[in-house]
C-alpha cells in the first residue's frame, strides 16, 4: 500500500517536471496590478536564470506602435512571459497588443505568454500599441524557457552597454561622458583639426526614439544656446543644428543646411549605439551657431524624439562648472542642474572603428550568404547579401556614396517594375535611413512605418563614403505589401536621386536573370541592362559633333576659296558641304535629345560619385547645346546678302552661336562618356582628348595659313559667293577662283579623314560596351 502511494507520487513528480504550463506562465495574471518581479521567476524546481542562454528580446518603435521580437539563436523555446515596462518607473503603462503570433495569448494590456507548451518557437513577433495618453517610452522584459526542466533566461530589450572608455581623452581629445567602470550610456568628444573642430556623439540607443544634445551657453542654464543634436528615430540617424530660444525653454532647429556650417562625416546606428561625427568651423557667420574660438559653458541633455522632433529632456541634464575652451585639450567636469542627476566626470568612452573606404568582396558569398554584387578585384561599387537565420533573413545593403541618393531592392513576380515589395537604403546629407515601400505600376509609395512588417533595422551607417543598411526580416509578414520570403522572387535593383528625403525615379535599374530563393546561398547574376537608347543617344551626339560639326565648321571658315570655282548643284562646293553637315548636326542632335528624353522620362539628374560632381552638368549642357543647335539654322533663314552692310552682324552672331555650341558639345560628350550608365572604358576619354587636341591644332594651323594668304591677296578676292548660281557671278567675284594662292583641299580631306576616324572609334567603343 505504501509502495503504491510512493510510486504514484514519483510518477506525478516526473510528469510535473516534464510538462510545461500548457496555458502559459502563471506570472501572466489578468487581475493583478502592478505586476511583481517574482512573476518572471518560473515555478519550476531546479532550473536557474542563465544569462548565457541564446535568447533575446528586441524592440523598435514607429509612432505609438512597438514591434517586439523574442527569438533564439540556433535554438528554440517553448515557454515565455513578455511584459511591457515603463522607462519612467513612476508612469503607468497603458496600451494593448494589436498583433499576436499563433500559439500565444495576452492576459492583460501589458502581458503576453504562450498558449501551447508543446510548440517549438524560433522567433515570435508582437506589435504593442501604447495609448495616446501615455507620453513616455517603454521597454520589454521577458522570461524565456527552453523547456520545463531546463534553465531559463530573464532578459530585456534594453541595450547592453557597448561603449568603452577612450584612452585619448585628456591627451588629444576633450571629452564628456557618464562612464563608470568602463561602460557608458553616452559620450561626446571634440578635437581640433586645422580650422575645424570634430565632434563625435555616441549613445546607447535602447528602446524608442532618442536624442543626445550638446549646447554652448553663456551660463549654466538653458536659453540662448547653440545646440547640436544627434538623434535616432524611425530607423535613421540624423544630426541637427539648432538654437534654444531665450526664456522659452524651446529648441528651434536651423532648417537651411547652408546656415549650420556643419559637415556631416558619419551617422550610424550599430548594435544599439547611435553615432554622429561632424566637423564644424571654428568661426561662424551665423549668430545662432556660436563661434568656437570663445569659451562657453557646455550643456548636455538626452531625451525622446517625438514625430521626428526633439522633445524636452527627460533623463540627464548637466552643465560644466566652468567655461570650456574648445581649442585646448583637457578634462571637462559637469555638474547636475537638476536634483535627479549626479555629477559627471570627464571621461569619454569612444569606440573608434576604422572602416575601409571601399566595399570589399564578401568571402561568405555562395557559402553562408546569398549575394548580388558588382565587384572588380578587391573593390565593389555595391553589394547586397542575404542570410537565413532560423525564421529570419538578414539583408545587408551596401553602396559607395554618390551624394544624396538611394539604393533599392525589389521583390517581384516578374523582371519588370510594378506590384513589387521594396526595401530602400537612403543617404541624405550624410544621414542614412532605411525605408520599406511598394510599387504600383511605375509609381513608388513608402510604407508609413515598419510596424507589423516583420522588419527590424539593425544598422544604418555611412563611413568613409560607404553607405550600409542591415535589417532582419521575418519569413512571413502580416502586411501583404511585404512579401513572404518562402517564395522565390525576381530581385530588382535600382539607384536614383532623392528629392529631399523622398525616393524619385531610378537612374539605373537591373533585374536578376531568374527568380531568387532567399532561403538559399545562391550567387545572383543580373540580366544585362538595356542600354540601347543610351547607345543611340551617345552615338548620335558623337556623329553630330565629332564628325559633321567639325567638318562643317572647318569647311566654312577656311575653304571658301577652294575648288577653283567649281560648283556643286549650282552652288559653291564649300557651302554645300557646310550646309549638309549642319543639317545633319541638327538632325542627329535633336534625335539624340528626343531619344534620351523618352528613355529617362523627362529631365533627370545624373547620379555620380562626389569626386565627379561636375558630371551632373551633363544634362544641363545637353539642353543648352540642343537649344543652340535649333537657334542657329533659324538665324540662317534671316541671313542678308554678302554685300549688305548688316552682313557682319549676322556673321558674328552665326559664328558665335556655332562656336559656343561646338565647344559645349565637346565638353558634354566628354562628360557623358564618364557617366556610369555609358559603361565606356577609359580609352574613350583618351580618344576624345586626342580629338580635341587635333581639332585645335588644325584650327590654329589653318588660321595661320589664312592669315598669310590674306596678307598676299587682293582684298577684292575675298568676296564670298554662297547662294549665287555660276551664271550670276561677275568677273570680280570669281577672280580668286581663277588664281588661287594655294590649293588647300588636301588639308580638308586629311581633316575629314581624322574626324571620321575619331568618330568611328568612339561609336564602336560605345556600341561594344
Amino acid at each position: 500500500m505504501f509502495g503504491n502511494a510512493l510510486l504514484s507520487l514519483l510518477i506525478a513528480d516526473v510528469l510535473w517536471q516534464c510538462l510545461a504550463y500548457p496555458s502559459g506562465s502563471p506570472g501572466c495574471k489578468q487581475d493583478e496590478a502592478p505586476k511583481k518581479d517574482y512573476d518572471f521567476v518560473p515555478f519550476h524546481s531546479g532550473p536557474v536564470n542563465d544569462e548565457n542562454l541564446p535568447y533575446y528580446v528586441n524592440s523598435t518603435k514607429s509612432g505609438k506602435e512597438w514591434t517586439v521580437v523574442i527569438w533564439a539563436w540556433n535554438s528554440y523555446f517553448k515557454g515565455f512571459l513578455l511584459r511591457v515596462m515603463p522607462m519612467n518607473p513612476s508612469e503607468t503603462v497603458t496600451g494593448s497588443y494589436i498583433t499576436m503570433p499563433s500559439n500565444t495569448r495576452s492576459c492583460s494590456d501589458t502581458d503576453a505568454t504562450h498558449s501551447n507548451a508543446n510548440t517549438n518557437h524560433l522567433a515570435l513577433t508582437f506589435v504593442w500599441k501604447q495609448s495616446s495618453e501615455m507620453s513616455g517610452d517603454v521597454y520589454f522584459k521577458a522570461t524565456i524557457v527552453h523547456s520545463k526542466t531546463t534553465n531559463y533566461k530573464i532578459t530585456t530589450s534594453l541595450p547592453k552597454f557597448s561603449v568603452v572608455r577612450d584612452p585619448e581623452c585628456g591627451s588629444s581629445k576633450e571629452c564628456l561622458s557618464d562612464c563608470h567602470g568602463g561602460t557608458c550610456t553616452y559620450q561626446v568628444s571634440w578635437q581640433k583639426n586645422g580650422n575645424l573642430i570634430r565632434f563625435e556623439f555616441l549613445q546607447d540607443f535602447g528602446a524608442g526614439n532618442k536624442y543626445q544634445a550638446l549646447g554652448l551657453s553663456d551660463d549654466q542654464k538653458m536659453g540662448n544656446d547653440s545646440v547640436m543634436v544627434c538623434k535616432a528615430y524611425g530607423g535613421k540617424v540624423e544630426i541637427e543644428q539648432g538654437y534654444n530660444i531665450p526664456s522659452m525653454f524651446k529648441f528651434r532647429p536651423i532648417t537651411d543646411p547652408n546656415d549650420t556650417e556643419i559637415s556631416v562625416i558619419e551617422t550610424s546606428q550599430i548594435d544599439n549605439v547611435i553615432r554622429c561625427v561632424v566637423e564644424r568651423t571654428i568661426n561662424s557667420t551665423n549668430p545662432e551657431v556660436f563661434s568656437l574660438s570663445q569659451p562657453w559653458y557646455v550643456l548636455h541633455s538626452m531625451g525622446a524624439v517625438i514625430d521626428g522632433n526633439v522633445s524636452y529632456h527627460y533623463t540627464t541634464k548637466t552643465a560644466s562648472p566652468s567655461e570650456v575652451n574648445f581649442l585646448s585639450v583637457g578634462t571637462v567636469h559637469t555638474t547636475a542642474v537638476s536634483s535627479t542627476t549626479t555629477t559627471l566626470k570627464a571621461t569619454t568612452t569612444l569606440q573608434t572603428t576604422t572602416s575601409a573606404s571601399n566595399i570589399s568582396p564578401d568571402p561568405e558569398c555562395g557559402t553562408t550568404k546569398g549575394c548580388l554584387e558588382s565587384c572588380s578585384g578587391t573593390r565593389c561599387t555595391y553589394m547586397i547579401t542575404w542570410q537565413k537565420r532560423n525564421d529570419l533573413v538578414r539583408f545587408e545593403m551596401m553602396q559607395m556614396s554618390l551624394g544624396n541618393q538611394y539604393q533599392a531592392i525589389g521583390l517581384s513576380s516578374d523582371a519588370k517594375m510594378g506590384g513589387d515589395s521594396v526595401m530602400s537604403c537612403k543617404v541624405n546629407s550624410g544621414m542614412v535611413s532605411f525605408e520599406l515601400g511598394y510599387t504600383t505600376g511605375t509609381s513608388y509609395l513608402a510604407l508609413p512605418s515598419l510596424a507589423g512588417s516583420g522588419v527590424r533595422v539593425l544598422e544604418t551607417s555611412q563611413t568613409a563614403g560607404r553607405v550600409r543598411c542591415v535589417v532582419e526580416r521575418t519569413l512571413d509578414s502580416i502586411n501583404p505589401k511585404v512579401f513572404s520570403l518562402t517564395q522565390k522572387w525576381y530581385l530588382l535593383r535600382s539607384t536614383g536621386p532623392l528629392a529631399g528625403d523622398t525616393v524619385t525615379k531610378h537612374s539605373t535599374k537591373s533585374a536578376s536573370s531568374s527568380p531568387v530563393d532567399f532561403l538559399s546561398t545562391s550567387l545572383v547574376t543580373e540580366e544585362q541592362p538595356d542600354n540601347l537608347m543610351v547607345k543611340i543617344h551617345g552615338s548620335f551626339m558623337i556623329i553630330a559633333w565629332v564628325m559633321f560639326s567639325s567638318i562643317g565648321i572647318v569647311t566654312a571658315r577656311f575653304f571658301k576659296n577652294g575648288w577653283e570655282g567649281t560648283t556643286l548643284m549650282g552652288q559653291k562646293v564649300w557651302f554645300q558641304i557646310h550646309r549638309t553637315c549642319m543639317v545633319l548636326v541638327f538632325t542627329f542632335t535633336v534625335s539624340a535629345f528626343v531619344v534620351i528624353f523618352v528613355d529617362v522620362g523627362g529631365y533627370r539628374e545624373v547620379v555620380v560619385e562626389e569626386s565627379k560632381g561636375y558630371l551632373r552638368y551633363h544634362p544641363i549642357l545637353g539642353i543648352i547645346v540642343t537649344s543652340l543647335t535649333v537657334i542657329n539654322p533659324i538665324m540662317s533663314l534671316f541671313r542678308c546678302a554678302p554685300t549688305d552692310r548688316r552682313r557682319p552682324i549676322f556673321y558674328i552672331a552665326h559664328f558665335t552661336v556655332g562656336t559656343v555650341a561646338h565647344i559645349l558639345a565637346a565638353i558634354t560628350v566628354l562628360f557623358g562618356m564618364n557617366i556610369d550608365r555609358a559603361s565606356l572604358p577609359a580609352e574613350a576619354s583618351y580618344i576624345m582628348y586626342a580629338y580635341i587636341a587635333v581639332f585645335v591644332i588644325i584650327e590654329i594651323s589653318l588660321e595661320l595659313l589664312k592669315l598669310c594668304q590674306t596678307q598676299s591677296d587682293d582684298a577684292s578676292s575675298h568676296v564670298a559667293i554662297e547662294m549665287k548660281y555660276i551664271a550670276d557671278k561677275d568677273e570680280k567675284s570669281i577672280k580668286f577662283e581663277e588664281n588661287p594662292v594655294i590649293r588647300k583641299e588636301i588639308f580638308l580631306y586629311f581633316h575629314i579623314f581624322l574626324m571620321v576616324g575619331f568618330c568611328s572609334s568612339l561609336v564602336v567603343l560605345l556600341i561594344m560596351s
